[in-house]
């Protein structure tokens, strides 16, 4: 076996719990990575300037940052900073008088607005999005890289694997027939598993079986969804692959 890291160990751990082990270690890392931002660093000049940059954090992890309640005060400090940039940017704008061929046609101060809406997207990303791609990167790497340890087998099979966006990134950087027809066939098994519960809960819901208890295949329509989309969080409209 390949030499072992932290992060092999994370991944045991969090094939243990419900859903995909690598949307529970990144949604973790980002969650550490906000945590360490609004208590640590928060009025460091380079955090400031990094979200004056990127004008704050993207739509998703903005309201992940309501999460921080003790902390209010550092989300004001980097949205101030953020607010003051996108006015400079603002006031910087100039729309010069238009002649009068432009004002008849229109255009000048549409190129104006234009140019002004060029001016106010992110010049860097999200901090917490790129977070999350670094982890998703190293995790996969992790899973690639030991994918012959039983140890790791064992605990994918017992898992329940990963969710479809991150099987199939997983399937892109996959070498080696045999440990590929491996990874296939284990989250085949767990898919499968998956469906027939899905399609038990059907049926129990159907009125001719009406009465029967229903056990963990109750939730197995939301587990179904957080299986082909991923965990809350991750992705939505982030990206779209």
């Amino acid at each position: 076996m390949k030499e072992t890291s932290f992060g092999y160990f994370d991944l045991l751990e969090a094939f243990g719990q419900p859903g995909c082990a690598i949307c529970t270690l990144t949604l973790r890392n980002v969650h550490q990575v906000l945590d360490s931002l609004l208590y640590e660093y928060v009025n460091e000049p380079e955090t400031n300037d990094a979200f004056r940059q990127s004008r704050g954090l993207c739509g998703e992890h903005s309201w992940q940052l309501r999460q921080f309640k003790s902390t209010v005060v550092g989300v004001s400090i980097l949205y101030e900073a953020v607010l003051d940039e996108v006015l400079k940017i603002v006031e910087r704008a100039t729309v010069t008088p238009q002649s009068r061929v432009a004002r008849l046609l229109g255009t000048q101060n549409e190129q104006s607005a234009s140019r002004l809406a060029d001016q106010l997207e992110p010049e860097t990303p999200c901090l917490a999005c790129e977070t999350l791609q670094q982890s998703e990167a190293r995790y996969c790497q992790i899973i690639r890289q030991q994918l012959g340890d039983t140890r790791l087998q064992h605990a994918y099979r017992d898992s329940d694997g990963l969710c479809l966006p991150h099987f199939r990134q997983l399937l892109r950087e996959a070498s080696g027939s045999e440990h590929i027809e491996l990874l296939i066939a284990m989250q085949r098994d767990i898919w499968a598993k998956l469906k027939d519960e899905v399609n038990l809960f059907i049926t129990k819901n159907d009125f001719n079986h009406a009465g029967e208890p229903i056990g963990a295949e109750g939730t197995s329509w939301q587990r179904a969804i957080a299986r082909m989309a991923g965990e809350k969080g991750v992705f939505g409209l982030r990206r779209g692959e």
